[in-house]
């Protein structure tokens, strides 16, 4: 008898993922000096986007355009410290100006999602408005159950098993 290959349900991805208001940032400088950072968020058009400031580390380095999220399961809820579910995804940061189209019509939902506080953000100078649009990501539930996609659908999400770890290394 063989066993099964475990599959996901999008929906349960996409019931995890809507259930954040913050994303956790991964980049790097110039110097390749990582940084690790959090920002609220909303997602529109399949993309999330990001209200940061330019004294923040990471708004330098998103500038450089890799960056990667990632939306981890609180500890107190996860059964196991060692399996906690995640989201892990590879993004490109592009950068949209005050005066862009983007910037007018995303404004409205940062102002929906997170109230008054937009209103006092929209006055300082030093917010910039960065789009992180998914590249390809990981959905990790526990051992022996990641699964890499290429899309927030989550529908094309494929099981990775230790045969395509070892490949990845090697290559």
């Amino acid at each position: 008898m063989t066993a099964s290959t475990p599959t996901i349900d999008p929906d349960i991805c996409r019931e995890f993922l809507h259930g954040f208001s913050s994303l956790l940032l991964a980049s790097s400088d110039d110097a390749g000096v990582p940084e690790s950072s959090y920002s609220p968020f909303i997602l529109a058009h399949d993309a999330f986007f990001i209200l940061g400031s330019e004294l923040s580390g990471h708004t330098a380095n998103l500038r450089r355009q890799q960056v990667s999220v990632m939306f981890i399961e609180n500890e107190s809820e996860a059964s196991n410290i060692y399996t906690r579910r995640r989201l892990i995804i590879q993004c490109k940061a592009k950068e949209h100006s005050r005066t862009s189209t983007c910037w007018t019509s995303t404004l409205p939902f940062f102002r929906e999602r997170f109230g008054e506080t937009i209103s006092v953000i929209e006055t300082l100078a030093d917010f910039v408005l960065m789009e992180l649009q998914p590249l390809n990501g990981r959905w990790i539930t526990g051992f022996g159950q990641a699964f890499s996609f290429d899309q927030l659908d989550f529908l094309n999400a494929h099981h990775i098993g230790p045969n395509q770890i070892k490949r990845q290394r090697t290559s």
